[in-house]
């Protein structure tokens, strides 16, 4: 009897510490699943694609590329006056700050934007400064049109101040060609006259008493 109880007794304390190292290892794989959750929770999201925004009542289009919290794409404006832009800024969970830099006719402007993300949307503000020393502050709002960027095509800018600066130098070289002509024309008319005499107009005023006279065959 005592040697059973004693076996009996063994056989309880193995199970107790079996038991025992199974919810201890149940409680490990609980926290480290917990600790997985919570960095996949605070991962930053993907915001790659092209987006139509808008900038208080002016609607832009800007294709953005990820590369981890990394930001880096282009902007356009295709209203009156259209500008193309480069952007560059950073994601942090579903925070999203951007900085976009662009020529707007005859003025460079930098815009400064912080938005939060939420799926396929932005909202947030925007701040704008130019080199002319305006500046502005309104909302910024974004909602994806595509994941894929490979569609986006910069606007169509038309080179005024360059087809302006031909106009002038087409008149300028008009100008200075006209005068030359004008000098060139009165140049050969004198050279020519100088080389072809008028006879008549030689022989007037002479006397003709003083010109020796042929004798008489």
């Amino acid at each position: 009897m005592i040697r059973n109880f004693g076996l009996m007794a063994i056989l309880l304390l193995t199970f107790s510490a079996s038991l025992s190292l199974v919810t201890a290892q149940g409680v490990s794989s609980g926290d480290n699943s917990s600790a997985t959750q919570y960095d996949s929770s605070t991962a930053s999201a993907s915001v790659q694609g092209i987006w139509k925004a808008s900038l208080g009542e002016k609607e832009i289009i800007i294709a953005l590329s990820q590369s981890a919290q990394s930001l880096f794409g282009l902007a356009k404006f295709e209203g009156d006056n259209p500008w193309n832009g480069a952007v560059a800024g950073s994601i942090s969970a579903n925070e999203v700050f951007l900085s976009l830099a662009a020529l707007e006719t005859e003025a460079l402007a930098s815009i400064y934007i912080s938005a939060a993300l939420d799926g396929e949307t932005m909202k947030g503000f925007y701040i704008r400064s130019d080199s002319t020393g305006k500046a502005s502050k309104g909302d910024f709002t974004a909602n994806m049109i595509s994941p894929d960027t490979s569609g986006y095509t910069p606007a169509e800018v038309a080179a005024a101040s360059s087809s302006t600066d031909e106009t002038d130098q087409v008149s300028m070289v008009q100008k200075t060609e006209s005068p030359v002509s004008e000098e060139s024309e009165k140049a050969a008319s004198t050279e020519s006259e100088s080389r072809f005499k008028d006879v008549t107009k030689l022989a007037k005023g002479i006397n003709p008493d003083i010109l020796p006279r042929m004798a008489a065959l």
